[in-house]
């Protein structure tokens, strides 16, 4: 009969564990036993939900870094903002610094910590959030499209730097940062410094505007470091040798 309620409930978690939590004696016990395993059950769907939804790149954790490896690197404070709290503040995070030192990675770290905190997340490489923006400018779609870019409790813009934008590619890059501004958290990893973003946007004035607005409220971390990337392919090359 239990089975029967929990699966019209469609309490998949609890009907995961009835047969064990059914030898506690105590009913009290009992319930909060049940009850606890469908929590469980929802936030890990949940979870599992925003997970899919932000399209990570891929799937990196924090305990893959080995910091010994760039000790001048704060991950550990980076890693702190997984909480939450900068989201809800509506504030800005910016990792900057040379390529293969783990910004990318801290990123796709963060933001699995805040999908379990219960934000929604998006992610992009700035090259393929601006290839989406032309695109579904092109196909008039491009209201609809920034609607979801606001709606997201962090959007997350990757490689920013790597290749310049035309025009209107910038333009519309721009318009995502001011769609947000102190509306929701951007977190971005870039090569260059701020002075040299120019080369990515173009306009000088188009440039200041959008720093402006970036970096009012935003968390700023420089990777400074050596390529771990480069540092084991000339391990390997010397094994090799």
């Amino acid at each position: 009969m239990l089975k029967k309620i929990l699966s019209e409930l469609n309490m998949k978690g609890s009907l995961q564990i009835v047969e064990a939590i059914c030898q506690i004696e105590g009913k009290e016990e009992f319930a909060i036993a049940l009850l606890q395993a469908e929590m469980d059950y929802r936030k890990l769907r949940a979870f599992e939900r925003r997970v899919r939804s932000a399209k990570f790149s891929t799937n990196k954790r924090w305990d893959e870094i080995d910091p010994k490896l760039n000790p001048k690197i704060d991950f550990k404070s980076v890693k702190k903002h997984g909480s939450g709290e900068f989201i809800s503040r509506k504030e800005n995070l910016c990792l900057m610094g040379p390529q293969g030192t783990g910004k990318s990675h801290s990123l796709l770290a963060l933001g699995r910590q805040v999908c379990e905190q219960g934000f929604s997340v998006k992610f992009y490489t700035a090259c393929s959030l601006v290839n989406a923006l032309e695109e579904a400018r092109e196909q008039h779609k491009l209201s609809k499209f920034m609607q979801n870019i606001v709606k997201a409790s962090l959007l997350v813009i990757d490689e920013l730097g790597f290749v310049p934008f035309s025009e209107r590619g910038a333009n519309l890059l721009f318009d995502v940062f001011a769609s947000r501004y102190e509306r929701g958290s951007i977190a971005v990893s870039t090569n260059l410094s701020f002075d040299k973003w120019i080369q990515i946007f173009g306009s000088i004035e188009l440039t200041a505007a959008l720093i402006d607005r970036f970096t009012h409220n935003a968390h700023i971390y420089v990777y400074d470091g050596e390529s771990v990337r480069l540092r084991q392919a000339k391990k390997n090359k010397c094994k090799q040798e």
